[in-house]
């Protein structure tokens, strides 16, 4: 059996990227289960500090606070399948399957810091930690294998929101390609399950899912504001599909993606902010959130425009 959780980071800012991602686990459990398999080394939001938080990220990072918590089970999710720790903003990106620094756009930001250390987490305390194999159950009946991402960088965003008219498209197109992921998985014969926290408020879902893989059966499910389910598939593979409201508190791999998503979206910012704090006297950095992110767009306009910075490169129109 394969199960896979997908959530995102940054669909609402106006400043930094929007980060979605997929994490996937295989194993001959029937089911399972990351707080009551894993409950010697992890524990809910605001639990036990000896061990790590998962949830949903917007309850481990909160009012600026948590961000070493965020860190430490990002962290451990993409290293437990074999990747090597990312040490640099480059080698996170790859890390994370999203290409290059170039791809997400984090590249013009870095200024020359390529090789730092991206983390506020320190390099002693994460290694320590990931030592202790965290994410791995003792009965080993199910594991982590992989941790997929996909970073939509401002001007991706702004040039895909033209092509498709709606940030909820862009949204989806992101969400599509995580999909094409887990389909090519599948491709083994393993039965695959994908868990995705809902997209705003949208409970129909059968007629993207056919652009996403075209050619592919699509069963439909019971749809609504419960739950919308569908299975997706052909001679070759079976793949069911459930978007589920708020998945990132009752789904230990939603959670775990909506923990990388914010957690890679955070470093995105500090390259941004690093980049602008250098060019303009007592900037304050921006989370990059409407209201606060025109505030910084006001500061860093004027000499964005000296340095020959479009705004279609670093403002999401929408």
């Amino acid at each position: 059996m394969r199960w896979i959780g997908i959530d995102e980071a940054g669909y609402g800012p106006n400043l930094g990227p929007m980060v979605m991602t997929a994490v996937i686990a295989e194993g001959d459990a029937p089911a399972i289960d990351l707080w009551l398999d894993l409950e010697r080394t992890v524990d809910r939001a605001g639990g036990d500090p000896g061990r790590l938080w998962i949830d949903d990220s917007k309850a481990i990072l909160r009012g600026g606070k948590g961000r070493d918590r965020l860190e430490s089970t990002a962290l451990a999710a993409i290293s437990t399948p074999g990747q090597l720790l990312p040490r640099s903003f480059p080698d996170l990106i790859s890390a994370i399957g999203a290409g290059t620094a170039d791809d997400a756009e984090l590249s013009p930001w870095l200024d020359g810091r390529e090789t730092a250390w991206p983390w506020q987490i320190q390099p002693d305390s994460i290694q320590s930690l990931l030592t202790g194999h965290p994410l791995e159950p003792h009965d080993r009946r199910w594991r982590l294998v992989a941790v997929k991402s996909v970073v939509v960088g401002p001007a991706r965003f702004n040039a895909e929101l033209k092509t498709v008219g709606s940030k909820a498209e862009v949204h989806f197109d992101a969400f599509s390609q995580l999909l094409r992921t887990a389909w090519d998985y599948a491709a083994d014969g393993v039965l695959t399950s994908i868990t995705s926290d809902k997209h705003g408020g949208r409970h129909y879902y059968l007629e993207p899912l056919g652009r996403a893989i075209p050619g592919a059966w699509i069963d439909r499910g019971a749809e609504g504001p419960d739950a919308s389910h569908y299975t997706i598939r052909d001679p070759c593979r079976w793949l069911e599909v459930t978007f589920l409201p708020r998945a990132d508190r009752g789904n230990g791999l939603v959670s775990l993606a909506s923990i990388v998503s914010k957690a890679v979206r955070e470093v995105w910012m500090d390259g941004f902010n690093a980049y602008w704090r250098a060019r303009v006297t007592g900037l304050r950095p921006t989370a990059g959130y409407p209201v606060d992110a025109r505030r910084f767009r006001r500061a860093i306009e004027a000499v964005a425009q000296m340095e020959g910075l479009s705004p279609s490169q670093w403002w999401r129109e929408r």
